[in-house]
C-alpha cells in the first residue's frame, strides 16, 4: 500500500513542541512561533534546562515578565 507523502508529514513548533500534521499550518496556534518541518517524527528529545531556567519556568516568573513587558509596550 502506497502511503501519501502527507501522512508522514509533521511539523513541530520550536517554541512549545506542539505537533501539526496539516502541511498548510505555518504558525503555532498556541505560542505564535513559525513551525519547523520534521519528517518523519523523531522521538521527542527535550533539551535539558539549567536549574535556573527550570526554576523560572516552575515559579511562573517567565509569564510575569511577559505580562510586564506587554504592559510597558501599551503605556
Amino acid at each position: 500500500a502506497h502511503t501519501r507523502f502527507r501522512d508522514n508529514f509533521k511539523m513541530k513548533c520550536p517554541g512549545c513542541n506542539t505537533e501539526y500534521s496539516d502541511p498548510n499550518q505555518q504558525i503555532c496556534e498556541y505560542c505564535g512561533t513559525e513551525l519547523s518541518r520534521t519528517e518523519p517524527i523523531s522521538p521527542k528529545i527535550t533539551p535539558t534546562k539549567t536549574k535556573l531556567e527550570q526554576f523560572i519556568d516552575d515559579s511562573g516568573l517567565k509569564e510575569l515578565y511577559k505580562k510586564i513587558k506587554n504592559n510597558l509596550k501599551n503605556v
